[in-house]
């Protein structure tokens, strides 16, 4: 199997203490899926763009991954977030994440992060810089 496309595959412990899952994986997209809780607020009761940037870093992160070869590593190095709608306590966020780019050096991906009911909760894109394996 390619690099990133194990749904099985451990997560970090923010995914675990978060409960994003990986819902769909293909050679360049994923979908994480997040459910929010109160914890997730921020003053006007609705989910802080903090945890909904996370969300969207890390479906861009899984969706780079699997455009390169075991061993390699990236992080994200630029990320651009735009909000549409507020995300609502105790629904499921939903980011969907497909690559632009995967250069030798550098992957770019761009996401949607939707609500259960489909209304988009905002666009990003992101810069990752890659470490290919030593051959």
């Amino acid at each position: 199997m390619a690099h990133g496309l194990d749904k099985a595959e451990t997560h970090s412990p923010t995914w675990r203490w978060l409960g994003l899952e990986l819902a769909t994986v293909e050679t360049g997209a994923a979908a994480v899926v997040m459910p929010t809780r109160a914890e997730m607020g921020n003053h006007a009761g609705v989910v802080h763009g903090g945890f909904i940037s996370l969300l969207a870093d890390s479906a861009m992160g899984r969706s780079v991954a699997t455009a390169y070869p075991e061993g390699e590593r990236h992080y994200s190095f630029d990320l651009k977030l735009t909000f549409i709608s507020p995300g609502r306590i105790g629904e499921s966020l939903r980011a969907v994440a497909k690559v632009l780019h995967s250069g030798r050096r550098t992957g770019v991906a761009e996401c949607r992060v939707e609500g259960d009911d489909g209304r988009l909760i905002a666009t990003a894109t992101a810069s990752f810089i890659v470490y290919l394996p030593k051959e």
